[in-house]
């Protein structure tokens, strides 16, 4: 839970595949508007299924009151409500399984441009997609007993926007069982 915000699997998914990473880790992460904002696929694997979910525009949770910064302290709630992608790829992994990429417009962002196709294979770091501009987020789903830890630098450091620290691209940011 990002703060006091719950996260929905049925909202988030828009109704696909939730009983698939029910009990599974929900790892997101923030894009501010001067960060990268290209998706690149965190596995090894081949395209099962991709969807674009239409959604709110600046939208922000009531319960985190006034944001100056606009939607930034709403991510869990803009996972469940904001423009966004859902990219499936099946790993090969029994273990690890079919993770999801998703992609999250915040504010006035709403185009999540999909560059992958069903079928398609793709290498750890590819890329899959991209924004077109703005800041947003990103969510990466995986399924119950998948992750082992996350590793430390993908791990919070203080409040956000405080001291959080910028994960290069490529990172590692879980290891799997």
């Amino acid at each position: 839970m990002y703060k006091r915000q719950p996260y929905s699997l049925e909202h988030m998914l828009d109704g696909h595949n939730v009983d698939y990473y029910l009990g599974g880790t929900v790892y997101q992460a923030y894009l501010s508007a001067e960060n990268y904002h290209r998706w690149h696929s965190p596995i090894d694997g081949k395209i099962v299924e991709v969807r674009n979910i239409k959604g709110t525009y600046y939208s922000e949770a009531a319960s985190e009151g006034f944001d100056p910064a606009g939607p930034n302290n709403s991510q869990a709630y803009l996972a469940q409500v904001a423009a966004r992608a859902l990219i499936f790829i099946d790993s090969g992994d029994k273990k690890l399984g079919t993770v999801c990429v998703m992609p999250i417009g915040m504010a006035e962002v709403s185009s999540c441009l999909i560059t992958v196709k069903v079928g398609q294979k793709v290498k750890k770091g590819e890329q899959i997609g991209y924004f077109q501009f703005g800041g947003s987020t990103h969510c990466v789903l995986f399924q119950k007993g998948a992750i082992a830890n996350f590793t430390l630098p993908a791990i919070p450091q203080g409040e956000q926007g405080s001291d959080s620290k910028i994960v290069p691209v490529n990172s590692a940011i879980a290891v799997a069982n």
